[in-house]
């Protein structure tokens, strides 16, 4: 039966959460449905996949009015683009601004609120302690008695035990991924193919750890070249070279910036590796499969050790320096096996279906 959805998302960055509810949205269309996006901020950095109706429900009051009031104001506009229309089948509210927006509108109670990070690490962590309170409370304003998406089960976790939120209902569905598309692009000409490196990709921020990243990689007995493909701010540039200095390895490390295309870096490499505090999920982790090349990175309360199992677990380190280097050496020495069976759960086709099963 043809289903009427409805993405709501404020504001279309570059970044992952953005491109993972566009994927979903276009998947949805090419199966018939009939899919719209509300978008809430004037911010698109990514087309609109075909067939997709975007909604511009943009708050246009002066910027110098903005913060009073915002969250109450902004709904009535979403709501105000919403009225009139025919009911819809499913709602998925993406990032937390977006779903303290949707708890005030008129689709508060239908909407599924989907979390793509542990909360008490990315919006709670290293702030001062008013702050701390002040964004737990609307947190609490939020999520207590909704219906919640988590990206992985750790997040999920972290929602109930870590901030002690209820959700009305709680389902984990991972991040989608169309294989065939990432093996396509990752089939593109890479200039470091033939090279022994180990990859990593991601921004330069600090939940990244990048000197846990070349600690590890000095530590190990690995004598190839890391790859560093990713960019940030420019003081977050400098930190990682003086990193880079300070171990001596600037002849072993290369940064090749932004790449709109990573996968044939990816595919090329001896493995990827991810050194990160906390990730809701580690989308990265799951491209690197499909593209053939092991993994390596933290345990992470969430994410990555929900991906990296069975044989794959042995590239799953303790979040220090030593752990990570040992990781790296123990699956540059005896990569695991990857097969389709590896990450076929993460398939579009399949994360699709679990998204239009919570319509029913």
């Amino acid at each position: 039966m043809r289903k009427r959805v409805l993405f709501v998302i404020d504001g279309l960055s570059g970044g992952g959460a953005e491109r993972i509810l566009l994927r979903l949205a276009g998947h949805m269309t090419d199966l018939g449905h009939q899919v719209a996006l509300a978008n809430l901020r004037d911010q698109q950095d990514l087309p609109i996949p075909e067939g997709v109706q975007l909604i511009r429900a943009f708050d246009k009051s002066p910027r110098q009015l903005r913060k009073m009031g915002e969250i109450q104001r902004r709904a009535r506009i979403l709501d105000e683009y919403l009225v009139g229309r025919d009911p819809w089948s499913l709602v998925i509210s993406t990032l937390t601004q977006s779903d303290r927006i949707v708890a005030r509108s008129s689709l508060a109670e239908v909407a599924w609120y989907r979390v793509v990070n542990p909360l008490s690490s990315e919006y709670l962590e290293n702030r001062q302690a008013l702050t701390r309170l002040r964004r737990l409370r609307r947190l609490r304003r939020t999520y207590p008695g909704r219906k919640v998406v988590a990206i992985s089960a750790g997040v999920g976790t972290d929602l109930t035990v870590n901030l002690g939120i209820r959700p009305s209902r709680l389902e984990t569905i991972y991040n989608p991924f169309d294989f065939s598309e990432v093996r396509r692009l990752a089939s593109e000409p890479c200039p470091l193919a033939g090279q022994d490196y180990l990859v990593h990709v991601g921004r330069f921020d600090e939940q990244k750890r990048h000197d846990r990243l070349l600690g590890a990689f000095a530590r190990s007995r690995y004598e190839g070249r890391l790859v560093l493909v990713g960019t940030g701010t420019d003081t977050e540039q400098r930190r990682v070279r003086a990193l880079i200095a300070g171990l001596d390895l600037e002849p072993r490390v290369e940064l090749t910036g932004f790449q709109i295309n990573p996968y044939p870096f990816i595919r090329h490499a001896r493995a990827i590796v991810l050194s990160s505090d906390y990730e809701g999920f580690g989308s990265v982790l799951v491209e690197a499969l499909i593209c053939g090349t092991p993994a390596v990175s933290t345990r992470c309360p969430s994410g990555p050790p929900e991906i990296l199992t069975g044989d794959l677990s042995t590239g799953l380190a303790d979040l220090t320096e030593e752990g990570l280097a040992a990781a790296i050496d123990r699956v540059v020495a005896n990569p695991p096996a990857i097969t389709e069976a590896s990450y076929e759960r993460f398939s579009i086709e399949s994360i699709g279906k679990q998204y239009l099963a919570l319509a029913d």
